[in-house]
């Protein structure tokens, strides 16, 4: 499989489950419509950067996403992530594979390089 950008080995984890069913998963964009720079890695954008203690190399080049939308309007509620919108994303088999990372209901996805995520992408609020 080609990821959406170089990995580590032994990246995505074994754990990491395929999408290979059709499910939701909701992410934070900073651009309205959302650009491809919505949907870059903590490691893309923070090249040089050395890491928080609870991340790892794989997920840095993962994508942070949550199973439920409502959670992400808690989190907008932060000075940090204010002027940010929800994303809807509706993937299926070929976005890649996905892990539940840090607390529940956070998911790391490490989409496939093909996977048309700006086609999935709808914001649910402005």
């Amino acid at each position: 499989m080609t990821y959406r950008e170089p990995l580590p080995v032994g990246c995505p984890p074994d754990v990491a489950e395929e999408i290979a069913q059709p499910r939701e998963l909701f992410r934070l964009v900073r651009s309205l419509p959302p650009v491809e720079e919505d949907f870059r890695s903590w490691r893309a954008e923070q090249p040089q950067r050395g890491l928080p203690k609870e991340l790892t190399e794989c997920q840095a080049r993962g994508l942070s996403v949550y199973a439920e939308g409502y959670d992400l309007e808690r989190i907008l509620k932060l000075p940090k992530f204010r002027g940010r919108w929800i994303c809807r994303m509706r993937l299926g088999a070929g976005a890649g594979r996905i892990q539940q990372t840090g607390r529940p209901p956070h998911h790391t996805w490490w989409p496939l390089a093909g996977f048309d995520i700006l086609g999935q992408c709808h914001v649910e609020t402005a």
